[in-house]
């Protein structure tokens, strides 16, 4: 998630970037207890002496399986937190870097069991610590002069090399890494900025052997990155720089947006003049620049990263001053973006819109959609399932642009943000009860969920892309969503269409081994045992991990959640001091989980995602059913490292939920797409794309980008092609029959009209009884008199041959037809259009690319470097 701010004012901060989609960054969270609290937690400690367990609670058996261990440090806060990925060589080295507020770096390579501080930091103060996001063993240090240490072992061996200049102050981010090439990195250090200095700025430098030698980039930068991603070409040495205008540190000092595909030897190009920021996400480049007015902002996109192309938002969605923008995960082919409609301090919301597949032409989404001040929005995929997403809705929009506060009601998709529905609310609580509204109105009576904005820590997400149709969350049922700490913590296990409740009160949650053991424990209040359950979250079984209670603040276990340990964070609840506590479930089996093969049934049941509303027996999704691997429950074994990849059973006709609605047209509440504002020119693409070869007529749907159905309903397909004027032969070319096509259409009838002839001949006998009077008579009308056979074969490939004019005659017409520009056409779009083609002979385009598009078809997806 990245978000963009503007102001006509001074210049906002840079962006912030939010790490939910990983969990390898700086985490710094903040523990205060207000009186209150602290006198509650003297209740719960006086109260809890004894070690007493509730009935419903007694241990099971498998608890003297589960191990846990506890290690203090004499520190009052973490300052910060790194998992390192585990290799896929080694599975057992599970390796975290750990601060305290006094700056001493810890590491453990087995999960929290053991900690040491290396013998090569000792003393040393850290300022940013930097593991790579390519290569999972690397982690650099930086310190405040010019000295870095870095590993290449996961931390097991401290080296170090000396920087060009001291990093930069003021506060952005020191390091960059590259992709491909592990020993490129960028470099922001500071320069001129000694005591008093009035110009202190910051220079981008670059090496490409980590930290031997160092040449220059760009100077009064405030990022440089490396662009360099699969599909964009050559694009190795690509990097973009936000760089001021004017070599000076003025307020009013706009930045400009350039790149470089040298380190800026030779090469220079500037895109934008007066941007905000600029973010990279999936495949897309995002531009926030400020309009001409200079008081709203606007957005490019590219996707190759050298053209760049206006982003047309739909006609009806007007903001007088755009001021802020939120690039959401953009991981279906489409950017999710979200623009600030109401910015009030404490009340702010926005609209979500969607572009097509090259960032350009965006729909709405979902309008009223929460974020809080600093930018971030109750926005989240569920990782693991393609299209699935979860928002928070601001459900009283006017009043909250007056100042009241925001009533917030959780919506969820399951087509990639073309229709939005309120989550179906459990029948029942924990307790058996009834929940005590009608779960059938879901206006009134739905499940909320406490979402992205309300978290201290953004990597919590409610998924897991290992533990796939899993989701967690806490809120609450009813008519909208209440206080964080007088909700429930819920669970779904099938993709989001149903819930249930687990427990009373707040809890956190972790996955672990691919979702197959999960962990929960109450958050922010002293407690010494954590819940777990082993089958998918239908039974939770209690385990005490110490004597001591404790306030756990964060619960954690590897990025990939396939790891079988969690670790606690947290204080103690009477020294106050830091501590983390192992949870090791490693014992539970040493079995690994099989797949069904010739010698066993295996481990695993296929799960196969759908829409809530899913019409006919198919479970499709996105035209294709998709089947993923999740271990019975009532097997003993272990998932372990390797991630199962989902398996594609087959490709699906097409339905209504394939298709979103088209740029300037908008879903209604029966479910169809209405034409709002002006529809605009269709053949102002001709103008606009001077490589453009036709244009098409408007059509209310477009299809989903990351759908894969053919055939069924169709309506995208409505738009008939027409040439751009100019570009006749290529139009003709592309929609005419190829010389093959012309070759089967004169071929065919006559070889039909054969084997008709052939078996009329071969069968002639069965319209007349043969009648036998004696072993020396012959049959007057055998099919072996010359007097039958002749005319019977004669007649029947007359029959034949008149039966197949007319399928003869239409194909030359439509070939004849479209070699000069008139006829009818049918449209090709992808690899799947052959099978849609109403003709009688499947026109085959010359230019069909390698991908399956044919460039300058009837699609909303304009070439990255047009204008559009």
């Amino acid at each position: 998630m990245e978000i963009m701010e503007g102001s006509t004012g001074r210049r906002r901060g840079p962006w912030q970037a939010s790490a939910w989609l990983s969990k390898n960054y700086h985490h710094r969270p903040q523990f205060s207890l207000s009186l209150l609290q602290q006198l509650c937690l003297l209740l719960v400690l006086l109260s809890s002496f004894g070690g007493i367990v509730g009935a419903d609670d007694e241990p099971d058996e498998v608890d003297s399986l589960i191990n846990s261990k506890t290690t203090t440090f004499d520190a009052r806060r973490f300052l910060g937190f790194y998992y390192l990925e585990r290799s896929d060589r080694d599975d057992t080295d599970e390796t975290i870097i750990m601060q305290d507020e006094m700056r001493t770096v810890w590491i453990t390579h087995d999960h929290g069991k053991t900690w040491k501080e290396p013998s090569a930091l000792k003393d040393v103060e850290i300022i940013e610590i930097y593991p790579h996001p390519y290569k999972k063993d690397r982690i650099f240090f930086v310190t405040g002069s010019t000295t870095v240490y870095y590993s290449l072992d996961r931390g097991k061996t401290i080296r170090s090399f000396e920087a060009i200049k001291r990093p930069n102050e003021k506060w952005l981010r020191t390091m960059d890494f590259h992709p491909n090439q592990p020993d490129w990195i960028i470099w922001t250090a500071a320069e001129d900025c000694g005591m008093g200095s009035l110009n202190c700025h910051s220079e981008a430098w670059i090496t490409q052997n980590r930290g031997k030698s160092w040449e220059f980039l760009r100077g009064y930068v405030r990022k440089c990155q490396f662009i360099a991603e699969e599909g964009r070409g050559d694009s190795e040495k690509l990097i973009y720089c936000e760089q001021f205008e004017r070599e000076d540190i003025a307020p009013n000092n706009p930045l400009r947006l350039i790149a470089s595909d040298d380190f800026f030897i030779e090469s220079r190009t500037t895109h934008f003049e007066d941007i905000i920021d600029f973010a990279t996400m999936s495949e897309f480049i995002i531009v926030a620049a400020k309009d001409n007015d200079q008081k709203s902002l606007k957005v490019d996109a590219s996707v190759d990263g050298r053209h760049f192309a206006d982003a047309k938002f739909p006609p009806d969605f007007q903001v007088p001053h755009q001021q802020a923008y939120t690039v959401l995960d953009s991981s279906t082919h489409s950017v999710f973006l979200h623009v600030t409609v109401n910015n009030r301090r404490g009340y702010e919301f926005g609209t979500i819109i969607k572009s097509n597949s090259n960032g350009t032409s965006y729909i709405l989404s979902h309008r009223a959609v929460n974020r809080n001040i600093d930018g971030y929005v109750d926005f989240e995929k569920m990782q693991g399932l393609e299209g699935v997403a979860i928002i928070n809705i601001v459900a009283n929009p006017d009043e909250s642009f007056l100042g009241q506060q925001k009533i917030l009601k959780t919506k969820m998709t399951h087509n990639d943000g073309a229709e939005w529905d309120y989550l179906e609310a459990p029948a029942n609580g924990a307790d058996g009860k009834p929940v005590g509204c009608d779960t059938k109105n879901k206006e009134t009576c739905s499940l909320h969920l406490h979402g992205y904005t309300e978290r201290k820590d953004v990597r919590d997400t409610f998924s897991s892309p290992s533990a796939v149709g899993l989701m967690m969350g806490v809120g609450n049922v009813g008519d909208h969503l209440t206080e964080m700490f007088g909700g429930n913590t819920y669970i779904t296990r099938d993709g989001g269409i149903s819930w249930h409740e687990v427990k009373n009160g707040t809890y956190m949650w972790e996955y672990g081994d691919q979702g197959s053991i999960i962990v929960i424990v109450e958050e922010s209040t002293p407690t010494n045992q954590v819940y777990y359950t082993l089958d998918e979250g239908a039974t939770w079984k209690p385990y005490q991990f110490a004597e001591e209670m404790m306030t756990v603040d964060e619960i954690t276990t590897v990025p990939s959640d396939n790891a079988r340990q969690f670790l606690l964070w947290g204080r103690e609840a009477i020294s106050r001091k830091i501590a983390t506590v192992n949870l090791d479930f490693t014992s539970l089996t040493d079995r690994r989980c099989k797949i069904k093969g010739e010698d066993s049934e295996g481990d695993y049941y296929l799960w196969e995602s759908k829409h809530p509303q899913q019409d006919g027996k198919d479970n499709c999704l996105f035209g294709h059913i998709t089947q993923y691997h999740r271990k019975k429950v009532d097997v003993s074994c272990y998932n372990g490292l390797q991630l199962l990849s989902p398996e594609i059973k087959k490709n699906c006709s097409c339905s209504r939920k394939d298709f979103e609605c088209n740029y300037n047209f908008e879903r209604q509440n029966d479910g169809s797409c209405a034409q709002v504002g002006d529809p605009g020119d269709p053949k102002q693409i001709c103008i606009d794309d001077p490589n453009a070869d036709e244009w098409h007529e408007l059509t209310p749907y477009r299809r989903i980008p990351i759908t894969t159905c053919h055939g069924g309903y169709e309506p995208d397909i409505e738009a008939t092609p027409h040439e751009c004027p100019g570009h006749g032969e290529e139009f003709r070319k592309k929609h005419r029959i190829s010389g093959v096509g012309l070759f089967f259409a004169v071929t065919i009838p006559f070889a039909i009209a054969a084997a008709i002839g052939w078996w009329a001949y071969f069968n002639w006998d069965g319209k007349f009884g043969r009648i036998r009077l004696g072993d020396s008579a012959q049959a007057t009308f055998s099919s072996d008199s010359p007097f039958i056979a002749y005319p019977v074969a004669f007649i029947s490939a007359i029959v034949a041959v008149l039966a197949t004019v007319p399928l003869l005659v239409s194909s030359l017409w439509r070939s004849v037809a479209s070699r000069f520009g008139g006829g009818s056409s049918v449209r090709y779009t992808t690899r799947s259009s052959f099978s849609r083609g109403r003709g009688d002979y499947a026109v085959v385009a010359e230019n069909y690319s390698e991908d399956g598009e044919l460039l300058g078809d009837d699609s909303d997806e304009e070439p990255a470097g047009g204008t559009v």
